[in-house]
């Protein structure tokens, strides 16, 4: 039988294939108690934060993509 700091972790993994972060996030972060000398769970854990940190970043800029593709042109020669 699993244990709700397990059950947290697979409700985790779940939510990072329906690549739904935000809930997957919440996830590790009730599951971190028990894993914390996990280094596979902390790795997918510090990951899934950083990548919301960086959606929020970009979300927060306007990022005009034509300028993106044409720097993209430039840079690849």
């Amino acid at each position: 039988m699993l244990n709700t700091f397990e059950k947290a972790y697979f409700a985790a993994l779940k939510a990072l294939q329906r690549k739904d972060y935000l809930q997957a996030a919440d996830y590790f972060k009730q599951a971190a108690p028990h894993f914390k000398d996990n280094k596979e769970f902390n790795l997918l854990y510090e990951t899934t934060g950083l990548l919301l940190a960086v959606k929020k970043q970009l979300a927060a800029v306007d990022v005009d993509d034509d300028k993106i593709k044409i720097e993209e042109i430039f840079s690849d020669g």
